[in-house]
């Protein structure tokens, strides 16, 4: 099942599918005048029915993941990737970490969780009600006894 769903400047890629639940990677694309698009991998979203509890009622519950090296810019609508390895001077990278420590990280559009609960409510992937949280995690890699660190 490679089918995609289109929500503002992002992509969801679904890989796997059902009536109660689903799993997605989350991609943020930009599109160039030829018809070309670049996609950056943001995370992924990950949705299942939540049976309930004596104080709530059942309802939808989706998380999405988003990788914490992602950075967007609300004025200029553009997502890239904050990492070392990407700067071919290793100063510029650390005055950048250092402009960072005292502002707001933005990962994501704000307005995407909203977009996403409208978007898979009305294709009926989900019904109302519905929980979305957002989760924020590092890259880390561990197969065949190999641990893998992205920065």
């Amino acid at each position: 099942m490679k089918t995609v769903t289109n929500i503002l400047n992002y992509t969801i890629h679904w890989i796997s599918r059902s009536d109660s639940e689903f799993i997605g990677e989350l991609f943020f694309v930009i599109k160039n005048n030829s018809g070309g698009s670049i996609s950056t991998p943001v995370g992924y979203s990950v949705g299942f029915i939540d049976q309930g509890a004596d104080y709530y009622g059942s309802h939808w519950k989706i998380l999405i993941m988003v990788r914490d090296v992602i950075r967007y810019n609300v004025q200029t609508n553009s997502t890239h990737i904050f990492v070392k390895s990407i700067y071919a001077n290793k100063l510029n990278y650390y005055i950048d970490k250092l402009n960072e420590f005292n502002r707001d990280i933005i990962r994501i559009d704000p307005k995407l969780p909203t977009a996403i609960r409208e978007t898979l409510i009305q294709s009926r992937i989900c019904s109302s009600p519905l929980e979305i949280q957002m989760i924020t995690g590092k890259d880390k890699l561990i197969f065949s006894n190999v641990k893998y660190d992205f920065d």
